[in-house]
């Protein structure tokens, strides 16, 4: 009888491993998150400023910040909490403000009007964010728990 039990137990683990592809990854996972965040923060600051008006969707950094918590484990969590309080993460924001103020403040001197620069940015930031999001999206169903 332990024989068979431990038979159809080792039976039901490599079906059970055989349909599953994925494999917990937190660099490859933390990589596609840093991406997506990153992006989010932009369209959230691109809403913000005067080219809001180019962009019909909400975007959150809190709540991408929070979807990517969720597929961490609980060692990662911790690491994950840790930098977004870091100086790296908070210069990381402020890069995303020069950014987009810089490529505003560079199309005027350029002599561009209001739409062509919101256009341009909007534009970049979409082709961007779709391969962020895509990226994200692999990430999650192939590398998170």
């Amino acid at each position: 009888m332990k024989k068979l039990l431990l038979l159809l137990l080792l039976s039901l683990g490599l079906i059970g491993s055989s349909t599953s592809l994925a494999e917990y990854n937190s660099y490859k996972l933390g990589q596609a998150a840093g991406g997506y965040a990153i992006i989010n923060d932009i369209f959230e600051k691109l809403t913000k400023s005067e080219c809001g008006y180019a962009i019909n969707k909400s975007y959150s950094l809190n709540e991408t910040l929070n979807e990517i918590f969720l597929y961490l484990n609980n060692e990662d969590r911790e690491e994950f909490i840790a930098f977004l309080d870091s100086e790296k993460f908070k210069n990381d924001l402020a890069e995303n403000d020069s950014f987009i103020s810089g490529t505003i403040n560079a199309g005027k001197k350029d002599g561009l009007d209001e739409k062509t620069i919101c256009g341009m940015l909007v534009t970049i930031a979409s082709m961007s964010y779709q391969k962020a999001q895509n990226q994200w999206e692999f990430a999650k169903e192939h590398y998170s728990k």
